[in-house]
């Protein structure tokens, strides 16, 4: 692709959408690996596969049969939002999306091994042990499996346990220093 035309599609989706530069370089960079026959376009099965790899799980339709760079980026860009607006903040939506990344294909659950595959591949290092006793704690299962929601409540749980901790030590030192 022309890098003129390439850097036009950047500032045309930087402008539209909730994707930052370096999502946007990426997604392109994917793009460009399933663009098997160089035409800066992707077959409707090209850009469903892309697009469930990155994760999204909107719609995967595309009335187009060949689906340019642009259109594909500014479909990302709305599933995105849709996802944010859903997890209600940043690390919410982020835990969401790295979620459905490992959850591939689409089963509903992860276990401790696609879950230590995953961290291992985004350089993440955690031992084995723990990301097994993770796992347990998240499960709501006896198979040491969890769903979206599970992990979610995890995090909620233990979000607001950190925040009552901070809190509490806040109160603490405060006492401290008029004593």
């Amino acid at each position: 692709m022309d890098p003129a035309v390439e850097e036009a599609v950047t500032r045309s989706v930087l402008g539209k959408t909730k994707l930052n530069l370096e999502e946007i370089e990426t997604m392109k960079q994917l793009f460009k690996y399933y663009d098997t026959d160089t035409d800066g376009h992707l077959t409707r099965t090209e850009a469903s596969a892309l697009y469930r790899e990155m994760g999204y799980i909107g719609s995967d339709h595309w009335a187009q049969k060949r689906i340019p760079m642009e259109d594909f980026l500014l479909k990302c860009g709305a599933e995105k939002k849709n996802m944010m607006e859903a997890a209600g903040d940043e690390m919410e939506y982020r835990a969401v999306h790295a979620f459905r990344i490992i959850d591939n294909p689409r089963t509903g659950t992860i276990n401790q091994h696609k879950l230590s595959k995953y961290l291992k591949e985004i350089d993440v290092e955690i031992a084995d042990a723990t990301i097994e006793r993770i796992a347990e704690l998240i499960s709501s299962s006896d198979e040491a499996e969890f769903t979206e929601e599970d992990l979610f409540e995890y995090i909620r749980a233990n979000l607001k346990m950190g925040h009552s901790m901070a809190n509490s030590l806040a109160d603490e030192n405060e006492s401290l220093g008029s004593a």
